[in-house]
């Protein structure tokens, strides 16, 4: 097998078999993280509800990316069997992994061989990216649609036909369709100074580049002419009117994520660790010898230079927005390390250990440890324990779900193919004090729907500086708490948490079981003093 597959490709495919070795295990072994409850909230809504063109969160319409993100989630959940934390971050990690291969192409085609492999072990090996590749977000998809546009230019940088321009500018478009315009502004920007160098772009002004430009603009309308023509008339939001809105009016007058300017002085070199001295020596090198740079390491240093100069720009910025310079800056660091090596070919076996050993702790930490610490407890054991409680009495999917201030977190586990989650937002005034009638009575009042108290699971939030909200129902409610997963026991740590109320009149008396404030607790035991020694 070694002799009919050669050396380069054989380690193509190690590399690539490792970068999946590092991405697949413990993925649905944590609970969401951060933004992950947003695309996790909008993909469920879109599931329960059958509407795919309206993008809701908690209840809300929240049209701030565009749909694709979101219909790639629900498309894996169809084939998967359900939504879960596989189906939700399959696609960033399928993208991370592309990302790696497309580096691995980018720096053989402009630099060497040598040179591309080791800027796909250095992206494969780089903690925050592999980090953000385990989140379901459209980060790590823009930045595979920037290297993949990135790729296609290069494989024919003077080539002006028809075809090649009109894949260049899908790419663009589908990009743009995850996270939003900059798919088409980062690719131009990297490209630029090869584009101006030697009159290039006289070459493309014509009107085959400009047809294919109208076909990807198309292209890039198709999501929200069909969120306009069939998502629901009331929804009140334009998808291209929030387009412009946040990457536009974001860009010149921040509403939001407003850090400092030097920002990504810090978290470019930050995020591209364990690497970064690489790159920064590549900088200088560079730098220092510029007229016997290599020209398409002198497109590096621009292009990189273009995106620094266009992040740091934009009023809005925060840490992960650097992510789409990384796989550049390791390019960089790829051909430092290419040249060093080859005046010291005995530095080989080193390094060959350095990123081994990077990727076995990448493994253990983000693999192994990061979901252990998860583990038997949190927001997951808090569902199963839910579910195990409601079907004594009545099937799953009978279940209505009512959502108070509750955690972002809670919706995707406790899904159970029933009716739409009804969620009591935080600017609602509901009932602080009474009894479980008079908050069925206001729930019934100001959603204009009908509630049955037999099959309504009620679940709020709880903090550790503020009093359990609803503890009230406690005196007919079966009450189920969060428990501390493995990392809150291990640090003793736990500042919040989601309280379940179950109706118990059809399930027997429930003073049989666990005295006290536990995962399961009798009502006539539950009162505002537990709540508080809940945590």
């Amino acid at each position: 097998m070694n002799r009919l597959i050669p050396r380069q490709h054989r380690a193509l495919l190690l590399l690539l078999a490792i970068t999946a070795l590092m991405l697949l295990p413990g993925l649905g072994g944590r609970d969401l993280w951060g933004p992950e409850t947003r695309w996790a909230d909008i993909a469920l809504h879109m599931l329960q509800s059958g509407d795919y063109f309206d993008p809701y969160l908690k209840g809300q319409p929240y049209y701030d990316k565009p749909l694709p993100s979101y219909w790639l989630i629900t498309g894996l959940a169809h084939v998967m069997g359900g939504l879960g934390p596989w189906s939700l971050r399959l696609p960033s990690v399928l993208a991370a992994w592309l990302s790696v291969w497309l580096v691995y192409l980018i720096g053989e085609r402009l630099l060497s061989k040598g040179t591309g492999l080791i800027a796909g072990w250095m992206l494969a090996t780089t903690f925050y990216f592999m980090f953000w590749a385990r989140v379901a977000t459209a980060d790590v998809l823009t930045v595979c649609g920037v290297l993949a546009a990135v790729w296609w230019y290069w494989r024919g940088p003077e080539d002006t036909r028809l075809g090649r321009y009109t894949v260049f500018f899908l790419l663009l478009a589908l990009t743009s369709l995850f996270k939003g315009l900059i798919g088409f502004v980062l690719p131009g920007l990297v490209l630029l100074p090869h584009v101006l160098s030697e009159q290039r772009y006289k070459r493309h002004l014509n009107l085959r580049l400009l047809l294919a430009l109208l076909i990807a603009a198309a292209v890039y309308a198709v999501p929200f002419v069909l969120s306009h023509v069939y998502g629901t008339p009331t929804y009140g939001q334009s998808g291209l009117a929030l387009v412009f809105r946040e990457n536009v009016v974001r860009f010149f007058d921040p509403f939001d994520h407003m850090g400092p300017i030097y920002t990504y002085l810090i978290y470019l070199p930050a995020y591209t660790l364990p690497w970064a001295p690489c790159w920064l020596l590549g900088l200088w090198l560079a730098v220092r010898h510029w007229r016997t740079t290599p020209p398409n390491v002198r497109w590096l240093v621009w292009g990189l230079g273009l995106l620094f100069v266009f992040f740091t720009a934009s009023g809005s910025r925060r840490s992960y927005y650097v992510l789409p310079l990384v796989p550049f800056a390791q390019l960089l660091g790829a051909w430092w390390l290419h040249e060093y090596l080859l005046k010291k070919p005995a530095a080989r076996p080193r390094w060959r250990i350095g990123f081994a050993t990077a990727a076995s702790l990448l493994l253990l930490i983000l693999g192994v440890a990061y979901p252990w610490t998860n583990g038997n407890g949190g927001v997951t054991r808090f569902a199963n324990d839910v579910h195990a409680e409601a079907v004594k009495s009545a099937p799953w999917n009978q279940w209505q779900i009512v959502l108070v201030e509750a955690d972002n977190k809670l919706p995707m586990y406790l899904q159970n193919g029933g009716k739409p989650f009804y969620y009591v937002g935080e600017n609602q005034d509901f009932p602080r004090q009474g009894n479980s009638a008079a908050f069925m009575a206001w729930l019934e009042k100001t959603s204009g729907q009908h509630f049955d108290p037999q099959h309504t699971i009620i679940v709020a939030q709880y903090t550790q500086d503020d009093p359990t909200p609803l503890a009230y129902l406690g005196a007919d409610h079966q009450v189920i708490v969060t428990q501390p997963d493995n990392g809150e026991r291990l640090f003793k740590v736990r500042k919040e948490g989601s309280v379940a109320f179950l109706p118990v009149s059809q399930q027997g008396d429930w003073s049989t079981q666990n005295q006290g404030v536990s995962n399961c607790t009798s009502p006539r035991d539950f009162n505002e003093k537990d709540s508080r020694a809940l945590l």
